[in-house]
């Protein structure tokens, strides 16, 4: 990439975060202490921008709490920006590894049916189990992702069988190898597989699904006001059935629901088990 456009990419990166915490103070007074709202990196920054800024704007103006989107350049950055317990809330579920367990508490979780991890191949590939996959290559989107590495990690730990990993930096990137036949198996989160095999018309077969894990949830930590916290719990539960909001919901979001602490356990599990 030519360095002009790199940096041009960046600085359109970069506004489109800047535009999240501008847009999240409208129609909010100046007086109000804003909250840091981290989300853990699934996304490229514009499609993260995308994605949230219509949220944080809609529970500002339903809340009068200003919302300004905090993260970092890479999973570990941002995961590190938790640990030193920057954010007020975040959109994450690397809160339950051991190094942050504790440090904040599941507010909602995000509207859905539970996801599966899994292995994937093409349809006409002649593996048929975990252990066919024996030395061959796997793509995975990166060694911080939970669904589509942890899990699968321990599913092939358990069986007893050594790959060679391949990191794509996104699930898509994954499944695009996996098309392009540079790897044997790809390993995403089930709804990712369907959304992407619909779009590129990938014919694939799994073999491994994992148990269902819920959605990410939000997050919330100890210090933010228990009226804040009232406030923008309610906010989030009516979003889904707000007409104010049905622009966010028909694009971007499925609404958040109600949840709990122990619905996460699986999920620490996963994490001790591959010594997180």
């Amino acid at each position: 990439m030519h360095r002009p456009l790199k940096y041009f990419l960046v600085w359109i990166a970069l506004a489109c975060l800047i535009q999240v915490a501008w847009a999240a103070d409208t129609h909010v007074p100046e007086r109000s202490a804003p909250l840091m709202f981290g989300v853990l990196n699934q996304q490229s920054p514009i499609q993260t921008a995308e994605r949230w800024n219509p949220i944080l704007r809609y529970l500002t103006k339903k809340t009068g709490i200003p919302l300004h989107l905090k993260i970092g350049a890479t999973v570990k950055q941002t995961d590190a920006m938790m640990g030193r317990e920057e954010f007020d809330l975040a959109f994450t579920n690397h809160n339950f590894q051991s190094e942050f367990d504790g440090k904040y508490k599941v507010l909602v979780r995000w509207a859905g049916n539970p996801i599966h991890g899994a292995l994937v191949v093409h349809e006409d590939s002649k593996a048929r189990s975990l252990s066919d996959l024996q030395g061959k290559t796997v793509g995975f989107p990166s060694a911080e992702a939970f669904v589509a590495y942890a899990v699968p990690m321990v599913a092939l730990k358990d069986a007893r069988v050594s790959v060679m990993q391949k990191f794509a930096g996104s699930q898509d990137g994954a499944l695009a190898q996996l098309k392009a036949r540079q790897v044997e198996a790809a390993a995403v989160n089930t709804r990712f597989l369907e959304q992407y095999a619909k779009r590129e018309h990938l014919r694939y077969r799994i073999i491994f699904q994992s148990e269902p894990f819920h959605e990410l949830p939000i997050v919330v930590h100890p210090r933010v006001a228990a009226e804040r916290v009232a406030a923008l719990k309610q906010a989030l539960l009516e979003l889904a059935q707000d007409p104010s909001a049905a622009d966010i919901c028909a694009e971007r979001c499925t609404g958040f629901e109600m949840t709990e602490e122990h619905e996460y356990d699986n999920v620490r599990r996963v994490y001790r088990m591959i010594g997180k």
